[in-house]
């Protein structure tokens, strides 16, 4: 068969981050047979056999497709993923094809690939299982310890392989386990959605309540990292940051709203939205360290308690403190003496018996928990 179409092709997969315009658009009549697809050039033909293609009919975010018919100037698209040899080794590189055109034109054309191709689950993301949907949550927390969690999905270690390799295909996950540009859009599209089966959260009875955790003064900053991932819409940039670094990615100043919110394991994370219209979402392995983060980047929170909460993290150079806490360096050296005067920290800003007391208080730590035991095992 063969159709007159706009089409852009040979795309990076991060599509849904990209704009419209920096696509190359192309138009002409393009034949697809039982094993190729064949577009015109000015001189010859570009031919992507099927099968290479991976997956029909890929979900695109609102904002890219607004562009796209803006660009082409079609009410209707196709987003075809497909797989192209690298020019370095043996290995293959994933890229997309975007066609545009009338709605029934596209129409049969998908009907074609999949006819051809066989794929007739693609990653509009109907048919997940439940094991899929729990296992894609689990690596979208970034967390290292995922054996730990694997058994809460199943004990059944051929159901977790075929749930990994169905992520893998769809282009949720990629070969090392990290989640991509389509999963977090899945996941961000799930959150929004009306269905109450999927509004519906995948919980994880992994501990204690959070109350019931303890707390440590040997934590170390650089040795101490948190996952910081920062989101616009459609668009996100994840990775790992030392907790006396985290000043660098966010200031107090730009932060409009703060709160913890319970991941889909059953642990607190910290939400941020900003006053540009970006979300930050702050995770760590060690609870405590996410409470004590969200009162110090909280500008509502008491300014001892956020001093005392850096402090309780060792975060103790005065630049980073008062970067940290956006205070003028004289304003912080006030609160230090004050601190001191009311005998909560030591001369060398350690806390003192009363300041871990202080900020148990504040981190609604359990009572019960000793002081001792409090100030000895957050590691």
């Amino acid at each position: 068969m063969e159709a007159e179409i706009s089409y852009a092709i040979d795309l990076p997969q991060v599509v849904n981050s990209m704009n419209a315009p920096v696509f190359s658009w192309e138009h002409g009549v393009v034949n697809f047979t039982d094993n190729e697809i064949w577009f015109p050039t000015e001189t010859s033909w570009k031919v992507i056999p099927l099968r290479s293609v991976e997956n029909v009919g890929i979900d695109i975010s609102p904002a890219v497709i607004n562009n796209i018919r803006k660009e082409s100037g079609y009410l209707d698209e196709l987003m075809v993923n497909y797989k192209k040899s690298s020019l370095f080794g043996s290995s293959h590189i994933r890229h997309s094809m975007i066609l545009a055109g009338n709605p029934q034109d596209l129409a049969q054309i998908k009907d074609h690939l999949i006819e051809k191709v066989g794929l007739r689950v693609n990653t509009s993301f109907e048919g997940l299982k439940e094991e899929e949907i729990k296992l894609l949550n689990l690596l979208a927390t970034g967390t290292k310890d995922i054996n730990r969690y694997l058994p809460l999905i199943s004990d059944d270690r051929n159901i977790l392989q075929r749930a990994f390799e169905t992520l893998k295909r769809r282009d949720l996950v990629d070969e090392s386990a990290r989640i991509t540009q389509q999963g977090q859009y899945y996941l961000e599209k799930k959150k929004g959605t009306s269905d109450p089966s999927i509004e519906k959260p995948v919980h994880f009875e992994l501990e204690p309540k959070i109350e019931t955790q303890t707390a440590s003064n040997g934590l170390k900053p650089k040795d101490t990292m948190v996952q910081f991932t920062k989101k616009y819409e459609y668009s996100f940039t994840s990775g790992s940051v030392f907790l006396e670094d985290l000043w660098r990615y966010i200031m107090v100043p730009e932060i409009k709203d703060i709160g913890l919110k319970v991941s889909n394991i059953n642990k607190p994370y910290i939400h941020i939205q900003t006053r540009s219209g970006t979300s930050i979402d702050i995770e760590c392995e060690n609870s405590q360290a996410i409470l004590a983060l969200e009162r110090i980047f909280n500008e509502k929170e008491n300014i001892q308690i956020r001093l005392l909460a850096c402090l309780y993290l060792n975060i103790r150079e005065d630049y980073n403190i008062a970067n940290t806490l956006y205070f003028e360096p004289k304003y912080l050296n006030s609160q230090l003496n004050e601190l001191i005067a009311n005998r909560l920290i030591e001369t060398d800003k350690t806390l003192s018996n009363n300041g871990f007391e202080n900020i148990r208080h504040s981190l609604n730590f359990e009572r019960s928990v000793s002081l001792e035991h409090f100030k000895r095992t957050l590691q």
